[in-house]
């Protein structure tokens, strides 16, 4: 293994397991967009999403969901399902650095949006929580993440804040195993599985940290939350700049797919 990207690998886990554990959700936003361009989408996926899947079922005996909202969350994942290969199939078709630089402009607007609180509030519905399944699938199997759309999605709604969290904890869960079945029949084999001996311990300390946190009560929710959408809004930016001084050749940086 490349030591550059041992080392990204285990920063970028660290900070997704600190969001994950805290917000119920920003594991991949954290993790995506940086290593998009240093390893191939079809290891992305799978890397990222099954730390997000054994992440959701650690926070699922903490976080329970209603049973009215079990409907809700299967729409969504069927939808989910439906569309993920076609965004498996786009984003195998970009340029690596072209990607990345979608991904953080995804990340920039959906952090900004939440940042700024705007009061949008929708009613929610069959229909709605088809169309906003969908998108998750594509942007999921696209850019590696599908959590975006769905907390947009549930905090334009009127549910309050941890009743949100529950039900996307669960939704991103489902979509994390859906991405690890779809990535692994696109690529056909499991050689992206000793990067997770890397990420996998690297976020589970990240949810240490988080939990400390949250028992010690260092910081209230909002400042928590506040803090996390910063940090996604700066790591955007970065990533963003980064691609475009590769697609000029300024720089250059090592990535698996030269290996």
């Amino acid at each position: 293994m490349d030591w550059f990207l041992v080392a990204l690998l285990a920063a970028c886990a660290f900070l997704a397991g600190l969001f994950r554990r805290l917000s119920g959700f920003g594991g991949a936003m954290v993790m995506a967009p940086l290593l998009i361009g240093f390893f191939p989408l079809v290891y992305v996926i799978p890397i990222v999403m099954t730390i997000e899947l054994l992440a959701g079922i650690w926070l699922a005996k903490n976080w329970k969901v209603e049973k009215e909202d079990r409907p809700r969350i299967y729409r969504l994942l069927i939808a989910s399902t439906i569309t993920l290969p076609f965004g498996i199939y786009i984003g195998e078709q970009i340029d690596p650095q072209h990607l990345k630089i979608i991904a953080s402009i995804a990340v920039f607007w959906f952090s900004l949006f939440l940042l700024l609180q705007p009061h949008v509030r929708l009613t929610l519905g069959s229909t709605k929580d088809h169309l906003a399944g969908a998108g998750a699938g594509f942007l999921l199997g696209s850019c590696g993440f599908g959590g975006p759309i769905i907390a947009l999605y549930l905090g334009a709604s009127t549910l309050d804040y941890r009743h949100v969290r529950a039900i996307l904890s669960l939704v991103v869960s489902g979509l994390a195993l859906l991405g690890i079945i779809f990535a692994v029949l696109f690529n056909e084999n499991l050689s992206w599985l000793p990067w997770l001996t890397v990420g996998l311990p690297a976020f589970m300390l990240g949810f240490v940290v988080a939990s400390y946190i949250d028992r010690m009560g260092l910081m209230t929710e909002s400042r928590l939350r506040r803090f996390s959408l910063y940090f996604l809004l700066i790591n955007a930016l970065v990533n963003g700049f980064i691609s475009l001084l590769l697609l000029n050749d300024r720089i250059t940086l090592p990535t698996l797919l030269n290996e």
